[in-house]
C-alpha cells in the first residue's frame, strides 16, 4: 500500500517530522527555563540602580540600606525614587506629606525644599519654584545648600529667557524676562567671582544683544572682560561688545562716545586675535568708524557756523583735517574752511542759544582762540591721528 501511494508515505512522513520536534520541544522546554532563569539571576535587576549610591571620594557604587518608610530619612528617599520615576505628581505629595510629618526643624528639611524645587521644574511650574528658591536662597545663603539652588534658578532664568511665559490663571500668559535678569544679577551679586556667576554675566549680554539693547550689551560684556579676564569668553565678548558699542550709537547728533569705546575694542581685538580680525573684516569696521567720527566732527563745525559762532566752527572744521584726513568729511570742512576764509563778524556771541530745531553739539569747543590752538596742537586721546590707525 505504502509503495502504490507515494504521496501518502511522504504525508505520514511529514506528520512523524512534526510530531517529533514538538516532542523535542517538549524535552527541552524546563532546561531552557533553567537557564533564562539563571541569566535573569546573574544580571542586575532593575530596581538594583535605586539600592546604590556612586561615591565620588571612591569613585565606585556601594549599595545602600533599602528605606524604611515611616522615618525622615526613608521617606525622603522614597520621594527621591518617585521623582526619578517620573511620578512628580506623587513626589509633590510625598513631600508635602513629610513636612506635615517632621516639620521645617528636622536637619532633612533643606534637602525636601530642594528636592521640592527640583519637582517643580521637572513639573514645568517655573514661577512657584523661583518663589520657593528665594525664600530657600534668603534663610539658607552661605551654606552648602545654596550652589545647588542658585544651578536651579539659572536654569529657570534660561528658560525664562528662551521665551517661556509664566502662568496667570493657569495659563502661560506673561513674560518673566524681568525675573530672569533679576535672578543672574543676584546670582553675581552673591558670588561675584563664581563660575556660575560669569556665564550669569554672559547670559545677560547675549539677551541684551539679541534683544537689541546694545548699550546694556555693551556694559555686561565690558564687565566680564573687567571681572573675569581669564574667561572663555573675553574673544567674544570682545567681539560682540565692539559691535554693540557700534549699534548703540544713533547718529551724529548725539554723543558719539559709543563709537570711541567701539573702536577701543575692536583695535583690543585686532591686537590680541590678528588673523582673525583680517578674516572678520574688523579693518573696515574702523575705517567706517573713521568716517562716523569724522561726520560727527563736521556736524560740529556746521552747527556753529549757523548760529555764526565763525571761531567755534573753523576750529571743528580744521579738527575734521586734522584727525581724520582719510575721509568723505574732509572734502566738505575743506569747502566750508575756504569758504569762511576772510569772513569776520563784528562781534561774536560768547553765549547762543541753541535754536529749537537744531539740537546743540556734544563736544562744547572752548570760547576763546587759546583754547582752541590748544586743542589743535595737543589732541585729546579720544581724537588720536587716523594716520596711526593701521591693523599692523
Amino acid at each position: 500500500m505504502l509503495l502504490a501511494h507515494p504521496a501518502r508515505f511522504k504525508s505520514g512522513r511529514s506528520v512523524e517530522a512534526i510530531l517529533g520536534v514538538l516532542l523535542l520541544c517538549w524535552v527541552l522546554l524546563p532546561a531552557v527555563q533553567a537557564d533564562a532563569a539563571d541569566a535573569a539571576e546573574t544580571a542586575a535587576p532593575p530596581e538594583r540602580a535605586e539600592s546604590m549610591e556612586f561615591d565620588p571620594a571612591t569613585g565606585s557604587w556601594t549599595d545602600l540600606v533599602p528605606p524604611v518608610p515611616g522615618t525622615p530619612d526613608g521617606d525622603l528617599r522614597l520621594a527621591r525614587a518617585l521623582h526619578a520615576g517620573g511620578e512628580h505628581r506623587k513626589a509633590i505629595k510625598a513631600l508635602k506629606k513629610w513636612v506635615k510629618a517632621y516639620g521645617d526643624s528636622d536637619p532633612l528639611h533643606p534637602q525636601v525644599v530642594l528636592l521640592r524645587g527640583h519637582v517643580l521644574i521637572a513639573r514645568h511650574d517655573y514661577y512657584v519654584a523661583y518663589k520657593e528658591l528665594q525664600a530657600f536662597l534668603a534663610e539658607f545663603s552661605g551654606t552648602t545648600y545654596e550652589s545647588e539652588a542658585q544651578n536651579m534658578q539659572f536654569v529657570i532664568a534660561e528658560v525664562f529667557l528662551s521665551g517661556t511665559k509664566r502662568k496667570f490663571l493657569y495659563i502661560r500668559m506673561l513674560r518673566a524676562d524681568d525675573i530672569a535678569l533679576r535672578i543672574l544679577d543676584d546670582i553675581v551679586a552673591s558670588d561675584p567671582g563664581s563660575q556660575l556667576a560669569e556665564l550669569a554675566t554672559v547670559t545677560k549680554a547675549r539677551y541684551y544683544y539679541a534683544e537689541g539693547d546694545y548699550a546694556f550689551a555693551e556694559q555686561e560684556y565690558g564687565f566680564l572682560i573687567q571681572q573675569y579676564p581669564r574667561s572663555r569668553y573675553v574673544r567674544q565678548s570682545l567681539l560682540q561688545g565692539a559691535h554693540a558699542a557700534l549699534a548703540s550709537f544713533t547718529g551724529v547728533e548725539f554723543d558719539d562716545a559709543p563709537l570711541i569705546e567701539a573702536e577701543d575694542r575692536f583695535r583690543r581685538y585686532v591686537s590680541l586675535y590678528p588673523g582673525s580680525a583680517e578674516q572678520e573684516g574688523i579693518g573696515l569696521l574702523l575705517t567706517g568708524i573713521d568716517e562716523k567720527r569724522a561726520e560727527k566732527e563736521l556736524s560740529i563745525g556746521r552747527y556753529y557756523e549757523r548760529v555764526k559762532r565763525l571761531k567755534a566752527a573753523r576750529f571743528y572744521y580744521r579738527s575734521t583735517q586734522t584727525n581724520w584726513p582719510d575721509t568723505v568729511a574732509v572734502i566738505a570742512a575743506t569747502e566750508r574752511l575756504q569758504a569762511l576764509e576772510g569772513v569776520e563778524l563784528p562781534e561774536e556771541r560768547t553765549e547762543d542759544a541753541i535754536p529749537g530745531d537744531a539740537p546743540g553739539p556734544s563736544n562744547e569747543p572752548a570760547d576763546n582762540e587759546i583754547m582752541h590752538e590748544a586743542r589743535e596742537q595737543e589732541p585729546s586721546a579720544s581724537r588720536s591721528p587716523s594716520s596711526t590707525r593701521t591693523l599692523g
